[in-house]
Parts: C-alpha cells; sequence; structure tokens
C-alpha cells in the first residue's frame, strides 16, 4: 500500500503571509507544515511586517514553521529568540535565498562558497535544544560542490530534514 504524500508549502516573500496561509489552510486543507517567508534583522532589528506575521494568534489553522536567514550566529541567536519567545518550536534556515541584497551579505546561497561561515553559522543550534531545525540549501552559488562540500557536516547535525533546490 502506497503511503500518502506529506505536502509542505513553501513560502513566496510578499505572497504567502499569515492571512494567506489561513486562508488556503481553511479552504485548501491537506498542507501538513507551511513555511513562513524568511525572517531577518534589518540594520538592528526585525521589520514590522515579519513580526505581525509570526503572531501565534494569526496563525491557527496551520502547522507553521518559521523561516530564518542570517549572516551570522548573533544574528541567528535574535532570529531564534524571537522564534523561541513566539512559542514556535520548529524553524528553517534559509541556505538557499539567491536575492543578490541576500546574498552580497552572506545570507542565503551567499554564504555556501564559505564553509567555515556556515559551520559556525549553524553550529548555533545547539545553543536551542528545544526547537528542532531543518535546512533549505542551494546546490551552490558557483559550484554544486559547494553544497556537496557540507553534507558531511550537515549529516552531524541534529536536523529533522534537508531540502535541497537543484538550481
Amino acid at each position: 500500500m502506497m503511503e500518502p504524500y506529506v505536502i509542505h508549502f513553501a513560502p513566496l516573500q510578499g505572497y504567502t503571509d499569515s492571512v494567506y496561509r489561513e486562508a488556503h489552510a481553511q479552504i485548501f486543507r491537506g498542507v501538513e507544515t507551511y513555511y513562513t517567508p524568511f525572517v531577518r534583522l534589518e540594520k538592528t532589528g526585525f521589520r514590522n511586517k515579519e513580526l505581525r506575521d509570526l503572531v501565534p494568534e494569526a496563525n491557527t489553522s496551520a502547522s507553521l514553521v518559521p523561516q530564518m536567514i542570517a549572516a551570522s550566529p548573533e544574528e541567528f541567536r535574535r532570529i531564534a529568540g524571537l522564534f523561541r519567545e513566539s512559542g514556535y518550536r520548529r524553524a528553517d534556515i534559509n541556505l538557499g535565498c539567491p536575492f543578490p541584497m541576500q546574498a552580497r551579505q552572506h545570507r542565503g546561497v551567499g554564504i555556501l562558497p564559505y564553509p567555515d561561515e556556515v559551520k559556525v553559522l549553524l553550529e548555533t543550534i545547539f545553543e536551542f535544544p528545544e526547537i528542532q531545525f531543518s535546512v533549505k540549501l542551494r546546490l551552490g552559488w558557483d559550484s554544486p560542490e559547494e553544497a556537496q562540500a557540507l553534507l558531511p557536516f550537515l549529516n552531524g547535525l541534529p536536523l529533522t530534514h534537508l531540502t535541497l533546490h537543484p538550481r
């Protein structure tokens, strides 16, 4: 007997906010997990729009996993701390965003050419044992070898899953 597919709903910045996710969950059903567009630090703080989107009271119809994008352990700690304070026990780490404004700052796919920075960033997950982390990444910024070089390290982390974008 074939097991049913588990559906995860990927985010699209600017479109899949809490109102969209709630409406989709109530009308279409069948999605196990929705992911937020990535939360990031902008200058010294969070954007109000992202804070409103994370409020648990605005996300009652569906299982929600907030997604983060960070370039340093300090950014990671602040974002994961926000997730923890908001009551989330799962989070996704974005190592795949190709937007130049993020990639130039070593966020998303822009950090992949720097494996030592990736390792320092991801080791921060051990500081948040109450949160289950997953990672989304691309094969690389310049070449597929960038992601492949990280696989032994990623295999040693307590991740729930890894999502790989082939481009």
